[in-house]
């Protein structure tokens, strides 16, 4: 267990009740016309929490920040920090979060929710049934101040647990949420003054519209991992030829993955890298590699000219899928080399697509740590002595550089690093399996 981890959950607790503490004196009278409104969309909060659905495996998203941050607009009062974690602390207890774990989350939420309504308060903002006019500055505040505090606690867990630099970790696990964050501001004003304007009906149309949205987001989702699931069937098919490659375009998804990532690409061209990356051998179905693949001994100059086409086809295969189109060229041009001296049109240079120069050096790397029949798997440090030793000949001298000096060089030889970026809604689950520490959902 790692002990830095329980002593930053005990941490949190303690600043939890120190400025919940604060808060209730800085707002002792609780009035219960105005609170009924915040109790009202802690409830709807709740309820979208539980009708959170699973993203991948170990983390779920939901659209319940909007209430729970209704709620605050609504009545920015202790009552409402402490109805909002309890609640979120409920919803999580009906479900499998028990222990230090479910205390992180009690804590770290009430401890969001009273910098929220502080920030709101310290601005001059009222409750929007007291003073309903809209103040962009106040409410950007208050949601931004919300959104960070809660993902910075988060991320905390992440890089003490990984020994990384929380700064670092934060950015990179909030860098693709920050445009959708920032959209949410009006969205939070609005469903806040449909109560004001409209009473329970405009509380009853917002949980109409949240479940609506959680529909949509959800068939999306299914859509989307069936799609995935089909791809990954039919590469594992192929691979079904060659035992020696078993799981081998899996593990350069991943690498590819990070290392697009360690690049500071954006999350949809970590997404697009890595599903060229998947499918970068498919073409080898085609019965021609058949032969082959399955020969154990040396190829001759003729099955090296085949074997040479399996970009060709990849490529083919892939410009089928109208969705996949813009993945040809990685695929095609993920066996072209840096000085021009690859296949099949010889490309040299920045002539060779960003992706597929990545998927080249992840595929290269997977073939040196894996065990051959003529060989055993290369270390790490014969992995690094390899990229140096053919940086600006095989591969981009620029990524190269870029993996030397990188300290995250090591996730490439982590299989529990999936290569994924941390999504907001999941980002404690980050937290290796390995470590039976608290987490928040």
């Amino acid at each position: 267990m790692n002990r830095k981890v329980i002593a930053y959950v005990w941490v949190v607790t303690a600043a939890a009740a120190a400025v919940f503490a604060l808060l209730v004196t800085a707002t002792q009278v609780v009035q219960l016309r105005l609170f009924a409104g915040a109790a009202l969309m802690t409830f709807i909060g709740f309820v979208s929490t539980k009708l959170s659905y699973r993203v991948q495996k170990g983390q779920t998203a939901s659209v319940a920040f909007i209430p729970n941050l209704t709620a605050i607009l609504l009545y920015p009062s202790w009552a409402t920090a402490l109805a909002l974690a309890a609640g979120n602390a409920l919803a999580l207890a009906f479900g499998t979060t028990r222990g230090l774990k479910l205390l992180f989350n009690a804590a770290q939420y009430l401890l969001a929710y009273c910098i929220s309504v502080f920030v709101y308060l310290g601005l001059g903002g009222e409750s929007l049934q007291v003073d309903p006019s809209f103040n962009l500055i106040v409410l950007s505040a208050t949601v931004l101040a919300s959104i960070a505090a809660n993902t910075f606690f988060v991320a905390v867990v992440i890089a003490l647990d990984q020994n990384q630099n929380v700064l670092a970790t934060w950015f990179q696990s909030n860098r693709s949420s920050l445009v959708y964050d920032v959209v949410s501001i009006p969205f939070v004003y609005g469903f806040a003054r449909a109560y004001v304007d409209w009473g329970i009906w405009g509380a009853l149309a917002l949980l109409t519209l949240l479940i609506g949205l959680r529909t949509t987001y959800h068939t999306m989702h299914r859509l989307d991992t069936t799609n995935r699931e089909l791809l990954e069937l039919f590469v594992q098919t192929v691979e079904f030829r060659d035992s020696y490659t078993s799981g081998h375009s899996r593990r350069v998804e991943r690498s590819s993955r990070i290392i697009a990532n360690l690049l500071g690409r954006t999350d949809k061209e970590v997404d697009r890298i890595g599903t060229a990356a998947l499918l970068h051998d498919v073409g080898k179905i085609h019965q021609a590699f058949g032969p082959i693949l399955s020969k154990t001994g040396r190829l001759t100059p003729e099955e090296r000219a085949v074997m040479e086409l399996h970009p060709i086809k990849s490529a083919e295969l892939v410009a089928q899928i109208s969705d996949l189109a813009d993945l040809v060229p990685a695929v095609r041009h993920h066996h072209e080399r840096w000085d021009g001296a690859g296949y099949p049109d010889q490309l040299a240079g920045e002539k060779i697509p960003l992706g597929a120069r990545i998927i080249t050096i992840a595929d290269t790397i997977d073939a040196m740590v894996t065990d051959r029949p003529y060989r055993k798997a290369l270390g790490e440090a014969e992995v690094r002595e390899e990229l140096a030793r053919h940086s600006g000949t095989q591969f981009d001298p620029a990524i190269c550089k870029m993996l030397l000096e990188s300290p995250d060089f090591s996730r490439l030889f982590d299989p529990a690093d999936s290569g994924r970026p941390i999504r907001l809604t999941g980002m404690f689950s980050a937290v290796r399996k390995r470590v039976r520490t608290p987490a928040a959902a």
